[in-house]
């Protein structure tokens, strides 16, 4: 943002209106997708009352379609107007802005604050601030935000600056989804680039600390401020950049820390669908018992997983495989290695930076009994792989005692700890009712052109968002709706019952989508399903998060009936948004359900059971008092986060990003041994907070960390 003196004047600002006279002669929600530019100019010295101008053109991705140009007086005006004049032009013309891009540099409220001085957000309600421009845009306007903050760029006019902010953010934009965004990585080292590499700006961290209690904010701030000021590095490595738990977790954990100001990176290898299939069916199904009997780990399948994690270590992170430079994501302070498919990777970080200290992460379930048992193949693979675990410092699992064999405990420190989703990222953000049916209206469209049949979405549904994988229970969940139908129909309770909805995002390493999703269909041919099957819809959704949310926060009741699970956050997000959910009682799942009040756990694989809980949930009136709760939780001027203490409605609060950031946080500072120097280095408040931890005692023997429970560690601190 400049003076307008250096700019041309193309045009009084009161001749550049958008037009908002509407040609629609229906209130169809198929809408035409728009993308949005905004530039600002002051007439001042960027004070608080200053008069600004700005322009804001609309292009459809291929030109500019129409433009506005005005003057507004003050920060506060500006930004409420924009927002306003946005909303109603989408009204007005049937448009669906997918993204707003706003040219910077930009002082905050109309770009985002520099929160990384972590001591100046609060998280009491009487002194958060408000949001950010780009934060609005996110939760008012459905858009996503890119903030576009290049010094120096020459323009034109004020519009020129504006359709050059907007094409520098279309190319970021999915080419088969324009509401989503591409997930790109760096093609030195294969780094994950979150948010486009920080240009899309979906909230501020005072949002987040918004819907936090005051002392787990307290907790996570003084140990980013700890990390901060020890400049501590550490390096995330995982099989994909999305498409799965772990994917949405690193995504939504390094948009914060990179708010933070904290120097936490995340790379992927390149994929091979040959490899993947082996991490898939002989690694990740065997472990979970899901897999046929004759599935074994042959010496050819090592060869080529061990070749393919050498090639990516010589590829991108050291040289040639045998040194790593200072700045290798190897030289890290701590490695995080998540899930098997990167094991092979520990050997040659320990080799080649000593001083390293790596983490093993897991989040599937392992059949510890069988391994211990030494039953094969669960025994085999899992010996094959521990090979390269037991080399890391550290083993973290979910909090799931079961999941660890005991020759990981007579090897390494075990830890527990839950995984988390984000309040306020595209799965979880509060919507309009607009925007629920335009998603809906989305979802429809997929499904006729897939399956050639509509869906009536005024008849309720019945909803199971999970991929299309042999531990979900998609078995159990069509036959159980099955039977549900037929006493639905016995009791007379309609003509026309609630609809089934079986959906979710594939993922490059998952190569049993489309064999799990064939023989569902096949089930839905035979004669037992005549009557009902053009009322189950079943497909795989775009990468869109925000209609998976749409999906969730409209249904009747949510279902998550897996055989085998690690912890399936999918519950969690349910229970957020005021779904009653029929879970079953394996893996993490009872961990997040209080039975008889967020939900209803059944025995896996119970499908009799699962029909019966359909059956009282429309009989008992329960869907109505959930579909009141549900409301209740979304509303985007009061978006909602965890609950802070055992009693409340929604999830617990270290089921969300910033409980699950602590966590790690805490265990980073436990890690590097921290000295009382060291902690007295930081504000007082944030000392004393580390001190409660326990933190600052000196070198850490990682052994005393064994059968920690991570959570209990930080809530100690918290409270």
């Amino acid at each position: 943002m400049t003076n307008e003196s250096t700019r041309c004047n193309a045009g009084t600002p009161s001749d550049r209106k958008l037009d908002l006279k509407s040609f629609r002669r229906d209130k169809a929600v198929k809408l035409r997708s728009v993308f949005v530019g905004l530039a600002l100019s002051s007439h001042g010295k960027d004070n608080y009352e200053d008069e600004f101008e700005y322009a804001v053109v609309v292009h459809n991705g291929m030109g500019v379609i129409e433009t506005e140009r005005d003057t507004r007086k003050g920060w506060p005006d500006i930004v409420d107007h924009i927002i306003r004049r946005a909303r109603e032009y989408a009204r007005a013309k049937g448009y669906k802005i997918q993204l707003l891009a706003v040219a910077g540099p930009l002082p905050y409220p109309l770009g985002p604050p520099d929160e990384r001085n972590l001591s100046s957000i609060k998280a009491s309600p009487d002194t958060r601030a408000s949001p950010s421009l780009p934060g609005r845009v996110w939760l008012e306007l459905d858009a996503v935000p890119f903030y576009v903050a290049e010094k120096n760029v020459p323009h034109f006019s004020l519009e020129a600056e504006a359709v050059w902010a907007v094409e520098q953010a279309l190319p970021a934009l999915h080419p088969i989804a324009a509401s989503s965004i591409k997930v790109t990585t760096d093609a030195k080292t294969n780094e994950v680039q979150v948010d486009a590499n920080g240009l899309i700006h979906l909230y501020d961290l005072s949002q987040q600390a918004a819907l936090t209690s005051p002392g787990l904010w307290h907790t996570f701030t003084s140990l980013a401020s700890m990390l901060q000021k020890q400049k501590t590095r550490v390096s995330f490595f995982s099989a994909t950049p999305q498409g799965g738990g772990v994917a949405l977790m690193r995504h939504a954990l390094i948009r914060v820390w990179r708010m933070a100001g904290l120097d936490f990176h995340w790379y992927i290898p390149q994929g091979d669908s040959s490899v993947f299939d082996i991490t898939k069916r002989k690694f990740h199904n065997v472990l979970q018992g899901v897999a046929p009997l004759n599935v074994h780990l042959t010496d050819e399948n090592k060869e080529l997983f061990e070749r393919w994690n050498k090639y990516n270590v010589e590829s991108y992170w050291t040289t040639n495989g045998e040194k790593a430079e200072e700045d290798s994501p190897f030289k890290a302070d701590i490695v995080v290695i998540d899930d098997p498919q990167l094991t092979a990777v520990i050997p040659y970080i320990r080799k080649l930076s000593p001083k390293t200290k790596i983490i093993y992460r897991s989040h599937i379930e392992v059949r510890s009994d069988l391994v211990n048992a030494g039953k094969s193949p669960q025994a085999d693979t899992w010996n094959y792989l521990f090979n390269f675990i037991k080399q890391a410092d550290l083993f973290v699992s979910h909090p799931v005692e079961a999941f660890v064999p005991e020759c990981v405990h007579r090897s390494l420190p075990v830890l527990y700890m839950p995984p988390s989703t984000d309040p306020l990222d595209g799965l979880n953000k509060p919507m309009t009712e607009e925007d629920l049916a335009v998603y809906r209206n989305q979802f429809a469209e997929l499904v006729e052109a897939e399956c050639g049949i509509q869906v009536d979405w005024k008849r309720g549904y019945i909803l199971q968002v999970a991929r299309f994988d042999p531990s979900k229970g998609i078995p159990d969940l069509v036959e159980g709706y099955r039977v549900f139908r037929k006493q639905w129909k016995e009791r007379g309770m309609s003509d026309d019952g609630p609809l089934l909805v079986i959906t979710g995002q594939g993922s490059v390493d998952d190569p049993d989508g489309s064999h799990v999703l064939r023989q569902l269909h096949d089930t839905l041919e035979s004669e037992p399903f005549a009557d009902i099957r053009d009322d189950i819809f079943a497909i795989r959704s775009p990468p869109c998060d925000r209609l998976l949310n749409a999906l969730m926060r409209a249904t009747d009741i949510a279902a998550q009936v897996s055989m085998r699970e690690g912890f399936e956050i999918k519950v969690t997000e349910a229970i957020h948004k005021g779904r009653w959910i029929i879970a079953t009682k394996t893996g993490g799942i009872p961990l997040q359900i209080r039975d008889g009040v967020d939900g209803t756990l059944v025995h896996t694989g119970d499908a009799k059971a699962i029909a019966e809980e359909l059956t009282e949930f429309y009989a008992s009136g329960t869907a109505r008092r959930t579909a009141l709760a549900a409301r209740d939780r979304n509303s985007i001027e009061e978006p909602v986060g965890g609950r802070w203490e055992s009693e409340g409605d929604g999830p617990r609060e270290e089921l969300f990003t910033i409980g699950n950031a602590t966590m790690w946080q805490y265990l980073f500072c436990k890690v590097l041994g921290l000295t009382k120097e060291q902690v007295d280095e930081i504000p007082a408040e944030y000392a004393q907070r580390l001190q409660k931890l326990g933190l600052g005692r000196g070198v850490t023997d990682l052994k005393e960390l064994n059968g920690v429970k991570v959570w209990d560690e930080v809530k100690s601190g918290k409270n």
